[in-house]
């Protein structure tokens, strides 16, 4: 029999990357803790560099970038197309670029509406004295929208396992560090913390929208 010709032989497949190994762990598995802590490092590093010199609104941080990012980029990394030669640093960075632009456009939007735009949640039942940031909108008609945002999200806060309502609780609402956070879940690295906390958002977001609706 006639060895097959090498001119029939399909060249085998380009390794990927070690990142792009980690990406496809985490698509295939979103509970992968091990291969989505080395993507948050690394993504940690890539916000970072695309974020140097670039100057950030007063009210945001480098942190809350970060933070933003690293949701996004855990929700969405499911439509991230793994193949050789793929950046996954180079989606990371278009992320955390989408993002400063949108803050420093919302900070504009800000400044033109003329003094602090305040947050529903600092206003009474009845509305007090204080005025809203666009006179335009119905105060009835916003503090209604508040109750139902604030129903949403008990809600959605009641179908969460109590591990996600817990990191929910002890980071958004009491304001702790994820070290803090740490030792009290019983985790030993706070980058478990961190994934554990962006499950919970994503899940808490998919249960407000289905409220919502």
């Amino acid at each position: 029999m006639d060895a097959p010709d090498e001119r029939d032989r399909k060249p085998a497949p380009a390794p990927l990357s070690s990142t792009l190994r980690h990406v496809q762990a985490v698509q295939q598995q979103p509970d992968a803790d091990v291969s989505w802590s080395n993507l948050h490092d690394r993504v940690l590093r890539w916000v970072a560099e695309a974020s140097q010199g670039l100057n950030l609104p007063a009210d945001k941080s480098l942190d809350d970038l970060t933070q933003d990012v690293l949701l996004q980029v855990f929700r969405d990394i499911g439509e991230f197309r793994v193949e050789p030669g793929a950046s996954f640093s180079g989606w990371v960075r278009t992320i955390a670029a989408r993002k400063l632009k949108d803050y420093w456009r919302r900070a504009r939007a800000k400044k033109r509406g003329g003094g602090r735009t305040r947050h529903l949640g600092e206003f009474d039942e009845t509305g007090g004295g204080e005025r809203f940031a666009d006179d335009r909108t119905p105060r009835q008609s916003m503090l209604v929208r508040y109750q139902e945002l604030q129903d949403s999200l008990q809600r959605a806060l009641a179908q969460l396992g109590d591990k996600h309502k817990r990191v929910i609780e002890l980071r958004l609402f009491q304001g702790k560090s994820f070290a803090e956070i740490m030792p009290l879940l019983g985790y030993t690295k706070e980058v478990t913390v961190r994934s554990l906390h962006l499950r919970a958002l994503q899940r808490l977001q998919e249960l407000m929208a289905e409220f919502g609706r």
